[in-house]
């Protein structure tokens, strides 16, 4: 059952993905279209909670990780995006999407997860995978860069901050007692008044047509978070997070060719082999 709720997890990440890229495509700026996917994620998980009439359970510990969560992953998505508008288009993605190796180490630290063999070759391949993934994605456009520093200093605090939400997640189901939506509601809220704050200070006001994409978004984002959690009370963190990581990318590649008519070099095809089977082998742990 936890593989399947992995799958479900990638499944509502997929169209999450899908639907900013849509958005996008229309004009719509990345922070508006994130700060409403937060928005209505939020009140889609408050809808849930108030129609099923379950308890909020706001205990202590449950709203320091999901405010902390939601926080850290608003913060990490923004500096991302800036990152992403100054440095290479794919250094950034690939480093970007390490950032599954910060629950695995700290699970491996802090809660004494057991690596195997085939884990660590598996994390391995989906390692190699997405980095032929990316750098097949790299055009000469996207391979200008300036103002180094400053990219890496965004980098560096994407990469750190984004490991927040993921731990948070991780530690959040290690609780005996736990309303997952509770949990998914003050994490999406939290990560909402970071974004409305910023869209407020710059005087920016949210386009109609954000919130329609960002009501799709929100629906993709609520299931992937959800089911992410439920395969971690079954899955440990060096299979869960890195097969999350590795699965959208994978069917981003695909969605590319058979959807946007998009054309990506060898390397991506290999790069998809690659992740594929590290995959298959996560499973047979």
């Amino acid at each position: 059952m936890s593989w399947l709720f992995l799958v479900l997890a990638i499944a509502g990440y997929v169209a999450m993905n899908l639907v900013m890229k849509l958005g996008s495509l229309r004009g719509l700026n990345s922070s508006e279209l994130t700060g409403s996917l937060f928005a209505l994620a939020s009140l889609y998980c408050l809808l849930i909670l108030i129609f099923s009439g379950q308890s909020l359970n706001f205990t202590t510990t449950v709203v320091l990780l999901a405010v902390a969560g939601g926080a850290g992953g608003a913060v990490a998505y923004f500096f991302f995006l800036q990152a992403l508008k100054i440095g290479s288009y794919a250094l950034t993605i690939s480093i970007y999407t390490m950032t599954f190796l910060n629950p695995v180490i700290f699970s491996i630290i802090f809660w004494d997860r057991q690596v195997t063999t085939l884990i660590t070759l598996g994390t391995l391949l989906i390692i190699a995978g997405i980095i032929l993934i990316s750098l097949a994605g790299s055009t000469p456009e996207s391979q200008k860069s300036g103002l180094f520093l400053k990219w890496l200093i965004f980098l560096i605090a994407t990469f750190f901050l984004t490991g927040i939400p993921q731990i948070s997640q991780a530690a959040a189901v290690r609780l005996a007692e736990i309303n997952l939506w509770s949990y998914l509601f003050i994490t999406f809220l939290a990560g909402a008044l970071v974004f409305l704050i910023y869209l407020f200070v710059k005087k920016v006001r949210l386009p109609r047509q954000a919130l329609s994409f960002g009501a799709l978004a929100a629906a993709g984002s609520v299931a992937g978070n959800f089911f992410t959690m439920r395969a971690l009370a079954g899955l440990p963190e060096p299979v869960v997070f890195p097969v999350i990581q590795a699965g959208p990318i994978i069917a981003a590649v695909i969605l590319s060719l058979a959807y946007f008519k998009e054309k990506i070099k060898p390397a991506a095809y290999f790069g998809i082999i690659l992740g594929l089977a590290g995959i298959v082998l996560l499973t047979l742990k």
